[in-house]
């Protein structure tokens, strides 16, 4: 099973899947996390270390964020699969459209390119939602000081809209704008209705003092 968490900065991502990964560990699984852009490859550390120090150019952010993504398959993810495991990754393939995009469309165009050049669809997409003065409120509370070259107001809303017309059978949209309990809520509710492993699961810890009230899931 492969499951991508994906939204604006500040929209409770990391959080979200710190949470599934750790439920799944309660219940005997051990997952596979990951994180995007990777640290493991040549054209992620580029994209980290322009994250700290200033943007690259649109055409460098796409062509490394794509090559990032496919060595990332190839050596994480589509292995890790193929063992039958749960991959839970911190971001993917809508990030780039949503932040290397400059509308809906080109997002649209630039999905179809990626697809036949080797990415693969996620079981399900994540797409957490909340206000950009929402996200940029929770990046001030995170106590290190650091902020993204990507955050800034105007990069977020741009990305924010295109993340809201993402469409497809992978497609969740999920109303951030709460606590993380409500959004892992959503999410678990989800996973339960879509997956027997999950439904499982919470069948059996649904009495559990530390199983999330239930809420229907956005989108």
């Amino acid at each position: 099973m492969f499951i991508a968490v994906d939204g604006i900065d500040g929209a409770g991502k990391t959080t979200l899947v710190n949470r599934l990964s750790s439920f799944l560990r309660q219940h005997g699984i051990e997952p596979v996390v990951t994180k995007e852009p990777t640290g493991e490859s040549h054209w992620g550390r580029e994209l980290r270390r322009a994250a700290r120090e200033g943007r690259l150019s649109k055409v460098q952010e796409i062509e490394y964020f794509h090559r990032d993504r496919l060595h990332h398959l190839d050596e994480v993810i589509a292995p890790s699969l193929e063992q039958g495991k749960i991959v839970i990754t911190d971001r993917y393939v809508d990030s780039t459209l949503a932040y290397q995009s400059d509308d809906v469309a080109e997002a649209e165009a630039l999905y179809k390119k990626f697809l036949d050049n080797g990415v693969i669809v996620p079981d399900v997409t994540f797409i957490l939602d909340c206000e950009v003065e929402t996200g940029l409120a929770r990046i001030g509370k995170r106590g290190n000081g650091d902020k993204s070259t990507f955050e800034t107001t105007q990069t977020l809303e741009k990305a924010r809209r295109i993340f809201a017309a993402r469409r497809g059978r992978n497609y969740v949209h999920v109303e951030a704008s709460g606590d993380a309990e409500s959004t892992f809520a959503q999410a678990l509710e989800v996973l339960k209705q879509r997956f027997s492993l999950f439904r499982a699961a919470i069948d059996n810890c649904s009495a559990s003092a530390d199983y999330p009230k239930r809420r229907t899931a956005a989108g």
